[in-house]
């Protein structure tokens, strides 16, 4: 077989993938976090509800579902480990990830872990590409390799790449970012 665009291709490696993969899961983490933090009475427990629609905050009194009147007077409904927790979940429901997060999907797909035919994941790969370096780096070295994705070695950061600059190197998994 000779296609031309075979010839054109340039595949990256396996680590760029897997650098590639975490920084789309950290960033739709980051997102789904703020969206779900943010003060407002869609995410407070003092919503006021008609049917299943928030039409305003008993806490700080807003009549919008869309904004506090008192940032003060916001309650989450949920805390920021329970949220990290629900979107964990969500990586690891298929449905959800070919409808919300395309393009995670795509990276699993590459990386071996999900199956679009079977919908499911495997969980090892999954795991080990959502966490942060450090814990890929331990739990590749107790394992010696054995699970068959010895693949997730820690690349260095570039000069290029924003997290060098403040000294964290993405190895911290930071839930405020």
């Amino acid at each position: 077989m000779n296609d031309p665009l075979l010839n054109k291709v340039q595949l990256k490696s396996l680590e760029e993938i897997i650098t590639a993969a975490r920084e789309t899961i950290h960033r739709h983490r980051r997102r789904f976090l703020q969206r779900s933090l943010r003060p407002c009475p869609e995410n407070c427990k003092g919503a006021s509800m008609v049917g299943h629609k928030v039409v305003g905050c008993t806490n700080c009194g807003s009549p919008n579902a869309d904004t506090c009147i008192k940032d003060s007077k916001f309650v989450p409904l949920f805390t920021k480990e329970e949220l990290a927790q629900q979107f964990a979940d969500q990586l690891r429901n298929p449905e959800v990830l070919l409808r919300e997060y395309r393009d995670v999907t795509v990276f699993l797909w590459v990386l071996g872990a999900f199956d679009k035919q079977k919908k499911t994941l495997d969980e090892t790969i999954v795991e080990r590409v959502e966490q942060s370096e450090d814990k890929a780096r331990k739990m590749g070295a107790s394992s010696g390799g054995a699970s068959g994705v010895h693949v997730l070695r820690e690349s260095q950061p570039s000069p290029d790449d924003p997290k060098a600059e403040n000294g964290t190197g993405g190895s911290v998994q930071n839930f405020n970012r």
